[in-house]
């Protein structure tokens, strides 16, 4: 049979083939399976194409950055910050103001003191002038030249008041305070004489400011045996309330007991009104 033939020829030819003969590589001797020389280093394969060059790779990532004229630029010069603005300029805050000038009272009136005690010093003619005496003895008037006790502080007269035992005597005087009076101020000089001893009061003399009824507003000076001083001291007081508008009067009084008299003395007086006017 023509084609059984032919095929028979045809794989014993394959035997052969594959069981009886082993194939080397000429260039580097290594055994292969009947596979062509892929691997080996033919010297006529053709020469391997050139790798790609990284041909601007390297200028891709080289930025001017260190370039000469980056450093050329003003970065680093100071920006004009610190440059002097007019937040410091010197406000005239500690410019002085008039705090300490006289203010206006009571929407601009003209301030002023007013003494308001007739024949303040007591040394008016007639004696007496303005004021009213209730004397221990007339013959003896509160307001006198007499000499003994501590002299006149403005001659010739002063307020003479106790020198007799068991007995009390005054003097007084009716004063209007003005109706914008905003402070009251009594002043003068006194002086105190007494034949007590110890520290025992037994004697009085008092400056009081009354109602015209005779009640006591105030007492500016309380004086007794105790309260002893030779010669014209100088006293001040400053009045709670102005008694603005008010008819007041001011006393001077004292009180003797039975034995061992002593004596109160005033000059040189003034009754100080402050007004806005």
């Amino acid at each position: 049979m023509k084609y059984l033939a032919v095929i028979a020829v045809a794989l014993g030819t394959g035997a052969c083939a594959s069981g009886s003969t082993t194939d080397y590589d000429p260039v580097d001797a290594r055994r292969i399976d009947g596979a062509p020389g892929v691997d080996a280093a033919d010297p006529d394969a053709a020469p391997p194409i050139d790798a790609p060059t990284p041909t601007d790779a390297a200028t891709v990532d080289v930025a001017t950055v260190d370039a000469a004229t980056v450093d050329a630029i003003t970065i680093d010069a100071p920006p004009p910050i610190d440059a002097p603005l007019p937040i410091d300029a010197p406000l005239p805050i500690d410019a002085p103001l008039p705090i300490d000038a006289p203010l206006p009272i009571d929407g601009g009136c003209t301030v002023s003191t007013v003494q308001l005690l007739v024949n303040a010093n007591v040394d008016a003619t007639p004696r007496a002038t303005g004021w009213v005496e209730t004397p221990v003895d007339p013959l003896y008037p509160p307001i006198t030249a007499d000499t003994g006790g501590v002299a006149a502080d403005t001659a010739p007269n002063r307020i003479w008041l106790g020198g007799f035992t068991s007995a009390s005597d005054a003097v007084e005087q009716t004063v209007t305070i003005p109706a914008s009076t905003t402070q009251l101020v009594l002043r003068g000089k006194y002086a105190v004489a007494t034949g007590e001893t110890g520290t025992t009061v037994y004697d009085t003399g008092a400056i009081e400011l009354l109602t015209t009824g005779g009640a006591v507003l105030e007492t500016p000076q309380a004086l007794t045996n105790v309260t002893v001083q030779a010669a014209f001291t100088p006293f001040s007081f400053i009045f709670a309330t102005p008694h603005a508008g008010q008819t007041v009067r001011l006393r001077f009084r004292s009180t003797n007991d039975l034995s061992l008299e002593s004596s109160f003395f005033w000059d040189s007086l003034a009754l100080d009104a402050t007004v806005c006017q």
